[in-house]
C-alpha cells in the first residue's frame, strides 16, 4: 500500500514522478470507469434518479468518425462507429428520439444552463438533419430557455457555410474544431486529411454567422517539435478565434500513437516546456487562462460570457444528464446531506447494444458506478482543480470539513514544491502547478484506489472460495 499519510512520504511520491509522462484524469472524473461494474451488478432501478441539483448540464452524443488510417485518428480513445453511409444517421437519430422519449415526463422543467453536441463528429449531419436533432431536443425541453449556451463539436473539413447557418438557425451558439495540428505533415500521422485552409475558413464563417467558435489543438505529438507548436498558436490567434483549447496528448491503449510512435514523442521535459511556452503565447496574444488547457480572448472593455468547461468552479451540486450512445450521466447527492454520494451511468459502447435495449423497451445503461462520499468528494475535486484553484469555503459549506484538513500532507507538499499556495479560503495553483494536475490528482486518489482495488480482488477471491472450480485471482 503507498502511505501519503505524512509529509516526507507525499513529497517522496511527487519528486518520484515529476519526471514521468503525464495522464489526465478528468475524462470520467473518480473513478476511473474500470471500476465500474457491468449492467447486471448494476443497482436494480438504472434509470436516472432525476434532476433536482440546482444546476445540470445536458450532453447530447453522435457516435459516426470518418474512418482514417490509423484508425481511431492514431490516438482516440473514446468509442466511436465508422461512418459508412447517410444511412447510419438516419437510423441513429430513430434510436435518439426512442431513448429521448424515456425522459420526457422528467425534462418537462429542466432548464440546462449548457447543452453540448458530442462525439463523434456530429458535423457529419447533413444541412437538412439539424432541424430535427434540434427539434428533438426542444421537444423535450419546452421550458429550455431562449439563446440558452449550445456548442456543437466536428472536424474542420465538414463545416461548410450552410451548414453553420442551419446549425445558428436551429439555435446552436457555438461551434467547437478539433484541428489537432495545423501542420499538415503531424496531422497526416493521425490519417486526418483536413488543411489549415478548412480550420481558417471555418472560424471566418463563424464569426461572419454570430456563432462562437473553439479551436482544439494537442501538444507532445509524435514528431512535434517547439517550432511546430508556436507556429500552429501563432496562425490561430491570427485568425481571431475567441477560444482555443490547447490540452496534452494522452498516449495509452491500443492506439497506434501509443504502438507504432511512442519513441516519437516529445521527451516529459520538452512537453512540460511546450506547455509554459504555450501559456506565455496566448497570454501575450491577449487570451485568458481559465484552465490548465482552455483560453478565452479578452477583449479590451468587454465581458466574457458564458464558456463551455469541464471544470466545476464550486462543489455546489450539478448534474449532468447524458444522452446517446456511450454517453456519461453524472449524479451527485451532497445537496441533500454532505454524508450522501452519488451515480454514474454510462451507455452501452456499442450501436448493437444501444441499439437492442430500446428495442426491448429499456434505457440502454451498460454499466454504472455508486460513487461513495469519499469517491464524489474526490470526483468534484478533480474538476475544482481544473479551475487552477481547489475553493475551500465550497467545499466546507457542501461537505462540512476542510479540504485542505482531508489531504493535508499532499497539499503541504505540493507547497513545498512549488505547485500551489494555501489560502484562507482557497487553495491556488502555481503556473507549474496547473500543468501537474494529473499528478496532483494522481496522489490525491492513491489511497481510495487502493482501497477499490483491494475490495474488487477480494470479492474475486470469495467467489473463487463459494465455486471452488474457479481459479483464485
Amino acid at each position: 500500500m503507498t502511505d501519503l499519510s505524512t509529509l516526507p512520504a507525499a513529497r517522496r511520491y511527487l519528486e518520484t514522478h515529476l519526471s514521468v509522462r503525464q495522464v489526465n484524469k478528468v475524462l470520467h472524473s473518480f473513478p476511473s470507469p474500470r471500476f465500474w461494474k457491468d449492467r447486471a451488478h448494476a443497482p436494480p432501478d438504472v434509470r436516472p434518479p432525476g434532476t433536482d441539483a440546482p444546476t445540470c448540464e445536458l450532453y447530447v452524443a453522435l457516435p459516426f468518425c470518418l474512418v482514417t488510417q490509423p484508425s481511431h485518428c492514431g490516438y482516440c480513445l473514446f468509442p466511436t462507429e465508422g461512418y459508412v453511409s447517410q444511412d447510419q444517421l438516419d437510423v441513429y437519430l430513430t434510436a435518439l428520439e426512442r431513448e429521448g422519449e424515456h425522459y420526457r415526463e422528467r425534462w418537462q422543467h429542466l432548464q440546462p444552463r449548457s447543452i453540448f453536441i458530442g462525439g463523434g463528429t456530429p458535423n457529419l449531419l447533413k444541412v437538412g438533419q439539424y432541424p430535427r436533432l434540434l427539434g428533438m431536443i426542444r421537444s423535450l425541453l419546452p421550458s429550455l430557455p431562449p439563446g440558452t449556451p449550445i456548442t456543437l463539436e466536428g472536424i474542420p473539413q465538414l463545416f461548410s457555410r450552410d451548414k453553420l447557418l442551419a446549425m445558428k438557425e436551429q439555435g446552436v451558439t457555438r461551434i467547437s474544431m478539433g484541428a489537432q495540428q495545423l501542420d499538415q505533415g503531424l496531422s497526416r500521422l493521425s490519417g486526418r486529411t483536413q488543411t489549415p485552409r478548412h480550420v481558417f475558413q471555418a472560424v471566418q464563417w463563424a464569426a461572419e454567422l454570430g456563432l462562437g467558435c473553439n479551436v482544439d489543438l494537442i501538444y507532445g505529438w509524435p514528431q512535434q517539435t517547439l517550432d511546430h507548436m508556436r507556429r500552429d498558436l501563432q496562425d490561430l490567434m491570427a485568425s481571431g478565434v475567441e477560444h482555443i483549447t490547447h490540452y496534452e496528448l494522452n498516449v495509452g491503449g491500443a492506439t497506434d500513437f501509443a504502438l507504432n510512435h511512442r519513441d516519437e514523442l516529445p521527451s516529459p521535459e520538452r512537453v512540460r516546456e511546450m506547455y509554459h511556452g504555450a501559456v506565455s503565447l496566448l497570454a501575450a496574444g491577449g487570451y485568458a487562462q481559465l484552465t490548465p488547457y482552455d483560453f478565452q480572448r479578452v477583449e479590451a472593455g468587454t465581458q466574457t460570457g458564458f464558456v463551455y468547461e469541464e471544470c466545476r468552479r464550486s462543489f455546489d451540486a450539478h448534474d449532468v444528464w447524458a444522452w446517446g450512445y456511450a454517453a456519461i450521466s453524472d449524479f451527485p447527492d451532497h445537496h441533500r446531506s454532505p454524508d450522501a454520494g452519488g451515480w454514474t451511468f454510462m451507455n452501452a459502447r456499442t450501436l448493437p447494444g444501444y441499439y437492442g435495449a430500446l428495442e426491448q423497451g429499456r434505457l440502454p445503461v451498460e454499466c454504472g458506478y455508486a460513487r461513495s462520499p469519499a469517491d464524489l468528494r474526490l470526483s468534484l475535486l478533480f474538476r475544482n482543480l481544473q479551475s487552477l484553484s481547489v475553493d475551500r469555503a465550497s467545499y466546507l459549506r457542501n461537505f462540512g470539513r476542510d479540504v485542505l484538513d482531508e489531504f493535508a500532507p499532499i497539499w503541504r507538499a505540493c507547497e513545498e514544491l512549488g505547485l500551489l499556495s494555501i489560502g484562507s479560503e482557497a487553495i491556488r495553483l502555481t503556473a507549474e502547478g496547473a500543468y501537474r494536475v494529473p499528478l496532483i490528482q494522481t496522489a490525491l486518489m492513491q489511497g481510495r484506489v487502493e482501497e477499490i482495488t483491494e475490495a474488487h480482488f477480494a470479492q474475486l477471491r470469495a467467489l473463487s472460495r463459494s465455486q471452488p472450480g474457479r481459479a483464485a485471482p
